[in-house]
């Protein structure tokens, strides 16, 4: 009798427990075992963000990818592929990352700050301002 989607749910449900107690190694085990019997985005979410814990970044921006192929219109899946790829210092592309996560999800306040970030360091400061008035207006400062 094979493993079933409720095996792969009940793998997902340890891993994310794992990485709640900054287990990140035992988590990415049991997200590669329900990886096997089911591919889903949420999984390699999970996976990218133990991996980011990890600093295993560019592990962590092949997940994103995979889970953007599977949903592209889940904009945590952008905003943690920014994250990892700001860690690499490939700006351009996290830049791009938090754009995609904005598209999806407005009200996304940290897209907007981390963007905002990005932009600042670049040099874009009217951008970059922008940026932070929005992360002010979506705070309700």
């Amino acid at each position: 009798m094979g493993l079933t989607e409720a095996d792969a749910k009940a793998l997902v449900s340890e891993g994310i427990l794992s990485a709640d107690y900054d287990e990140h190694k035992e988590a990415i085990e049991f997200y590669d075992k329900a990886l096997k019997i089911v591919e889903t985005s949420e999984i390699y979410l999970n996976k990218g963000i133990s991996l980011v814990e990890l600093e295993k970044y560019e592990d962590a921006v092949t997940c994103y990818e995979k889970a953007s192929s599977i949903d592209s219109n889940d904009s945590l899946i952008w905003y943690n592929r920014g994250v990892a790829l700001t860690q690499l210092e490939r700006f351009d592309d996290a830049i791009s990352s938090y754009d995609k996560a904005i598209g999806i999800s407005p009200g996304h306040a940290d897209a907007w700050y981390n963007k905002a970030e990005l932009l600042k360091h670049k040099g874009q400061d009217t951008e970059a301002e922008n940026c932070f008035a929005k992360v002010k207006e979506l705070e309700g400062e």
